[in-house]
C-alpha cells in the first residue's frame, strides 16, 4: 500500500464528496492517508472525518499565514483535544512563511515556537512548512532541538527547499517529504536534492487538493495521486516502486507509529 503523509481533507476543497474522494484513493492502493487541518475552524470537520474513515488520520495545527490574532486560546483548545482523539498523530502544519504573509514575521515565529513546545508536551511529532524562510526556520529548528523538543522527530512537508535546508533537517532528526512538484518538468535542481536525501527519511504526500503530480497538473489534487510521485522518487533514488513503497511506508509507521502500524 502507499501513504498519502500529507493532504487537507476539506470539503470545500473539493469538486467530490470526501467519501468518494477517500474511496478512490483506497482503490487506488493507498492504505493510509494523514489529513491535515491548519486553522482552528477547520479543526472539527478532520476531527469527525477521522472518526468516520478507517484510512485517515489527522494532525491539526496552527499555520504562519494565519498568525495575525491572539491565537493563544487555539493553542490550549489544541492540546485538549490531541488527550480526546487518538487518531490524532502530530502537531501541525505549523512553521513560517515569508512569502503569503511577511508582515507577521514576529508572530509567526512566536506561534511557531509555542507549537513545537505543545509537540514536545504531547509526545508528538511536527509537521513543518516553511516558504521563503529557511534561515530562520533552520535556527528555530535548531533551538527546539537543543531544548529536546524534537525528541518525537517530525517531517518537513512538501520539501521544495535548498540542500541546505535538507541537511539542516536531518541533523535535527526530521524526514523530508516530496510532493507532486518532484514531478514538475522544470524541477531538476529539487530532484538532485532527493537524490542526496537517505532512504530512512523519505516520506511521500500529495499535499491536495494543490500541486497535483504530472500527469495531473492542471486538476485538482486528490490522495488517489500520491502513487505518482511516489514512482518518481524511487525513479530518482533508482530503486523500483516496490521497494519505495515498502521504503516510505516503514519510514510513515516509524514516525507516527513508533514502528507499530
Amino acid at each position: 500500500m502507499t501513504i498519502d503523509s500529507h493532504c487537507h481533507l476539506s470539503a470545500q476543497d473539493y469538486d467530490l464528496p470526501l467519501n468518494e474522494i477517500i474511496q478512490s484513493a483506497v482503490e487506488n492502493g493507498v492504505g493510509k492517508i494523514l489529513g491535515v487541518a491548519c486553522e482552528a475552524k477547520d479543526w472539527a470537520e478532520l476531527l469527525d472525518l477521522i472518526q468516520k474513515e478507517k484510512v485517515v488520520y489527522g494532525a491539526i495545527g496552527l499555520h504562519p499565514e494565519y498568525a495575525d490574532y491572539d491565537f493563544q486560546k487555539d493553542l490550549d483548545k489544541l492540546e485538549n483535544l490531541f488527550s480526546q482523539n487518538p487518531k490524532l498523530v502530530a502537531v501541525g502544519e505549523m512553521g513560517l512563511d515569508y512569502h503569503e504573509a511577511p508582515q507577521t514575521i514576529e508572530n509567526q515565529k512566536q506561534l511557531f515556537q509555542k507549537q513545537l513546545e505543545i509537540a514536545h508536551k504531547l509526545n508528538k511529532p511536527v509537521m513543518i512548512h516553511t516558504r521563503d524562510a529557511e534561515e530562520d526556520t533552520i535556527e528555530i529548528l535548531k533551538e527546539a532541538h537543543q531544548k529536546g523538543w524534537l525528541k518525537n522527530s517530525g517531517v518537513v512537508h512538501c520539501f521544495t527547499g535548498s540542500l541546505k535546508l535538507a541537511k539542516s533537517a536531518l541533523d535535527v532528526g526530521l524526514y523530508i517529504s516530496a510532493s507532486g512538484v518532484i514531478t514538475f518538468k522544470k524541477a531538476d535542481e529539487l530532484r538532485d536534492i532527493f537524490a542526496q536525501i537517505p532512504l530512512d527519511r523519505l516520506l511521500v504526500e500529495t499535499d491536495a487538493p494543490w500541486l497535483a503530480p504530472t500527469p495531473y497538473r492542471g486538476k485538482k489534487n486528490q490522495p488517489a495521486y500520491v502513487q505518482k510521485t511516489l514512482e518518481k522518487l524511487a525513479e530518482i533514488k533508482r530503486i523500483s516502486a516496490e521497494q519505495m513503497e515498502k521504503i516510505t511506508d516503514e519510514n510513515f509507521n516509524r514516525l507516527y507509529f513508533k514502528g507499530d502500524k
